[in-house]
């Protein structure tokens, strides 16, 4: 099992390991639940049953709170207006803060990010990065990496400190440098986020990060009875992050969910 943050939350059925055993045991009664023929519990009803109400959030106003923490300027605004035009879905704010900050964290001077969009997640991330550092975007779309060198240009960002590559991820990613970086952006075709993970594994260095976004992919991942292709996708690579040896990691509920992965040294 592969060392992660993610909570295991279960109701204990028998003594904990060293305790007194001069009586019985006697297990806690059952909770009373609504009939599953009167109301379908999801699996997160079924963990909030079991956990106090005052360690979780909420309310939506809660999450609204966390996702306005750091307020947008006037750039990343006019990349989130160009994205409107193209019909791309950019990052949330709160989810590009997260991203700023782990960028920051680990002194990113080599960020690879495959989904360019119109540069929203990419400027984030530049603004975490080191002076100097490099971002590599890779989109299949030219149109919108023509966008997102206007966002970058406009917030300032010398052509030195970004490099754009139009074609698909796959193709792109096997001719990137092993152990060649901090940070691995990975915002492309869903279906392909598992291909993607052996791909990021191979191209961050030790002590590097891998991050996934839509990692809860508008709340149909949590939910077993969604099995379309691109939920089936990414809820498989949740899965395998969490119990690879070679990762550490947790899932953020940021945004429409951040999945980040440490390799470990």
């Amino acid at each position: 099992m592969g060392r992660s943050l993610f909570l295991h939350l279960r109701e204990r059925t028998e003594p904990p390991d060293g305790s007194p055993s001069n009586r019985p045991y006697t297990p806690p009664a059952p909770r009373s639940f609504v009939a599953a023929s009167t109301v379908r519990r999801s699996r997160a009803d079924r963990l909030g049953a079991h956990i106090d109400r005052g360690a979780v959030i909420t309310t939506a106003a809660s999450l609204a709170f966390a996702e306005d923490h750091q307020s947008e300027d006037d750039h990343l605004a006019a990349a989130r207006r160009r994205a409107d035009e193209v019909g791309v879905v950019p990052i949330s704010p709160g989810a590009g803060s997260a991203l700023s900050f782990l960028a920051s964290a680990i002194g990113a001077r080599a960020v690879a990010e495959i989904g360019t969009g119109t540069g929203v997640s990419g400027l984030w991330l530049l603004r975490g990065m080191q002076p100097g550092g490099v971002l590599t975007s890779v989109d299949l779309e030219a149109e919108h990496q023509r966008l997102a060198r206007e966002t970058f240009t406009a917030a300032e960002y010398a052509p030195q400190r970004f490099r754009l590559i139009a074609g698909a991820g796959l193709d792109v990613m096997p001719r990137l440098t092993d152990d060649g970086y901090d940070l691995v952006f990975l915002d492309g075709d869903k279906v392909e986020y598992g291909e993607y993970l052996e791909q990021a594994v191979r191209l961050v260095r030790p002590g590097g990060l891998i991050v996934f976004d839509n990692a809860l992919w508008h709340d149909r991942v949590a939910d077993p009875s969604q099995r379309d292709p691109e939920t089936s996708a990414i809820r498989d690579v949740v899965k395998r992050v969490s119990t690879d040896d070679r990762l550490r990691s947790v899932l953020l509920p940021l945004g429409d969910g951040l999945l980040v992965a440490q390799l470990l040294p």
